[in-house]
């Protein structure tokens, strides 16, 4: 006959004190009577195990109004171990009885794996969401600049090659001795407006071969043309205003003293454009267009 433990003698006056009964405890703590006998005696191999062996007592200690932490504490020779490293447990209805499925051992390493799948899981959708926002930007990039190239600049060759007019000038009347002599014409030379890069509305020109540079800007539309030109170098206006069909129709201005002039148009398919007497097409697939035309002596 086994002696009651020292943890199971307290637990025992405890429930006596309680003016409860094996029964009536195995009711308020769904625990089988035979188990809450077996806890009284200190006999755990009748017990499913220490895992539930601990569990047991600790809810027998509650129900009968006594401190788990402290009755370990106090018996730590007859309370059950239980082994950290691997645990098994089994699923056992609340009262304790056989009806256990199969056990399974929980690993550490296994929660590790699981939680590293799942980081590497996220991962994965941000690198392909990354992925995804970096074409679409290309995409997006790549339509804007095909729209802000005009098609007919793609066609038309990059640069744009003419003669000057030739103008002769005779000499006054009243030295008609000297008239032979002072006769001269401008020589007839070859200019060429060559078209060197276009980045957006922005296009850049070299003028070469002539050392004249007369700009007309005319209204081609009965709309409105406004127009600004200015000394690249110095950024000083040298012409602005707006030529119309029913006001100014166009403005005549010299710029040979320029090296490097900017022409803004705010209605680049309404403006006509003339460089020495020879009109220039300005780019006109977007309505507000830059010209910058470096002269070459």
């Amino acid at each position: 006959m086994l002696v009651l433990s020292e943890l199971g003698q307290e637990l025992k006056t405890a429930r006596e004190q309680k003016g409860l009964s094996l029964d009536d405890l195995q009711k308020i703590t769904k625990i089988q009577k035979r188990y809450l006998e077996a806890i009284e005696k200190g006999d755990y191999s009748q017990l499913p195990g220490e895992f539930y062996t601990r569990a047991f007592i600790k809810s027998y200690a509650e129900s009968v109004g006594l401190d788990f932490k402290s009755l370990a504490e106090q018996y730590p020779g007859d309370m059950p171990k239980v082994e950290r490293q691997h645990i098994e447990t089994r699923v056992t209805p609340p009262d304790g009885s056989e009806n256990e499925q199969a056990p399974k051992k929980l690993r550490r390493s296994a929660v590790r794996v699981n939680n590293w799948s799942s980081l590497i899981n996220k991962a994965i959708i941000v690198v392909f969401v990354l992925i995804g926002v970096m074409i679409i930007y290309i995409l997006v990039t790549q339509f804007a600049g095909h729209q802000s190239t005009s098609p007919s600049d793609q066609n038309n060759t990059n640069s744009v090659q003419y003669k000057a007019d030739s103008t002769s000038q005779s000499s006054s009347k009243s030295h008609t001795s000297d008239s032979s002599s002072t006769e001269s014409s401008d020589t007839s030379s070859e200019q060429t407006l060559k078209k060197d890069k276009q980045e957006g509305n922005i296009t850049t020109y070299t003028l070469s071969g002539t050392e004249k540079f007369d700009v007309v800007v005319t209204a081609a539309t009965a709309n409105q043309a406004w127009f600004q030109a200015k000394d690249n170098q110095t950024g000083q206006t040298i012409a602005e205003g707006t030529a119309s069909k029913t006001g100014q129709e166009s403005y005549h201005f010299d710029a040979s003293k320029v090296q490097s002039l900017s022409l803004k148009f705010g209605n680049a398919p309404g403006t006509e454009l003339k460089i020495n007497g020879k009109k220039v097409a300005i780019p006109s697939q977007s309505t507000v267009q830059t010209m910058i035309i470096n002269f070459s002596k």
